[in-house]
């Protein structure tokens, strides 16, 4: 079983004919090297650096996913709505159970709380924080806890880092777990590799990495949003902030991210970055917004124009949920993308080929002037989840 510290992003595996664990460290072809060092039972909850580590991850395998994107890309409302939509989506709770970590659940609280009541997480604001701090505070007042003192031996001594959410996934059928680390990495430098580095190492060591891309990223499309919108959605797409996100500012923050994710892994800079390393997604945001668009592909894509008026019925949550309808949106996403923003589909599959897209909308609607959402009603927030745990083998039984 394969762990990770959350915090110093040290990797452990479990020797259980010793019943201990050991640091060791990942080889290019995303195997392990030999036994680097014995460290810990499961009654030490430190990891060698010193971190205290959260003792769901010594009791199950943990994946890291990583949501790269920009400030107004809605990574923070993603997040919170893919979670809520997991806890709460009847076809997922026939097979799976979740469970947010007990580490976790005051910060999965106060978030949840401000999506419900429909609140913005203002995720778009100003980072108020320095590395001298002890916590992250969010522009919305969240206190979000930094990295514990650590002694100076480690990597990212120091440095910023955004605390994952963790939630432990139980499979009804194999009756086996799996923790999923949820961590909205950084976006508003994330154009500079080396910037991207100091306040997003958790990159480096992910399992599935997933681009955060607005809907609104062409200007010309926008304008044509803009202009044949209802006046209720028109406030949303006056938000110069909420759509500032440029089509140059993301093949640059994609083509970073692969190589700070090659320089961390010594991956080779020819070849393609590929699962079972690390499974590569890109999440069109704010998907609601398509239905402005006269195109064949939306239909296919986007909720309908009055999805944030109709009752929530039993699919209303607008999910595929079946593997191959999810990969035959996703194929139906890609042509729309072709056309909206080729050049971000271009740069995506030069380094990851096997991308898949996922239409989503976190919320269901557009933002008012005031920071509040007229309804809560996520759009497509589960079909990720689906996808993410039918590749995790440790879930499956026999294996």
């Amino acid at each position: 079983m394969r762990t990770v510290c959350l915090n110093c992003l040290t990797e452990f595996r479990f020797d259980r004919d010793r019943d201990r664990w050991y640091t060791v460290i990942r080889q290019r072809n995303g195997g392990y090297a030999k036994q680097i060092e014995t460290y810990f039972d499961k009654l030490n909850l430190r990891c060698p650096k010193g971190c205290d580590i959260d003792p769901v991850t010594l009791d199950h395998p943990t994946k890291v996913i990583g949501f790269v994107g920009e400030s107004a890309s809605s990574k923070s409302h993603l997040i919170v709505s893919m979670i809520h939509s997991m806890m709460n989506d009847p076809h997922l709770a026939g097979r799976y159970s979740f469970i947010v970590s007990p580490k976790s659940a005051s910060l999965w609280t106060a978030l949840e709380a401000r999506l419900l009541n429909r609140r913005a997480l203002d995720a778009t604001g100003p980072r108020r924080v320095t590395v001298a701090q002890t916590q992250h505070i969010r522009p919305d007042g969240i206190a979000m806890p930094q990295q514990q003192a650590q002694s100076q031996g480690h990597a990212w001594a120091g440095l910023e880092q955004r605390k994952p959410l963790v939630v432990t996934v139980y499979s009804l059928q194999s009756t086996r777990a799996v923790n999923l680390a949820f961590v909205d990495v950084a976006g508003e430098d994330i154009t500079d590799g080396a910037v991207a580095a100091r306040v997003s190492p958790h990159l480096a060591v992910a399992d599935f990495l997933w681009f955060v891309v607005p809907s609104t990223l062409n200007k010309q499309y926008l304008a044509y949003m803009q202009q044949y919108a209802e006046p209720a959605v028109q406030e949303s797409l006056r938000n110069a902030v909420e759509h500032s996100q440029t089509i140059g500012r993301t093949n640059l923050m994609i083509d970073q991210i692969a190589k700070l994710w090659r320089a961390a892994n010594s991956y080779p800079e020819r070849l393609p970055i590929e699962p079972p390393r690390v499974h590569v997604s890109t999440i069109i945001a704010k998907s609601d917004l398509l239905s402005l668009i006269d195109l064949p592909e939306v239909r296919s894509v986007a909720p309908p124009s009055t999805w944030a008026d109709g009752p929530i019925s039993a699919n209303g949550a607008g999910n595929a949920y079946d593997p191959p309808l999810i990969m035959d949106r996703s194929q139906t996403t890609k042509s729309l993308v072709r056309k909206l923003f080729p050049l971000v589909d271009t740069t995506l599959s030069i380094h990851f080929p096997w991308n898949l897209y996922f239409p989503v909308s976190a919320v269901g609607c557009g933002k008012r002037d005031d920071g509040t959402y007229p309804v809560f009603k996520p759009y497509g927030a589960a079909d990720p989840v689906v996808y993410m745990l039918e590749m995790i083998d440790e879930l499956k039984a026999g294996r």
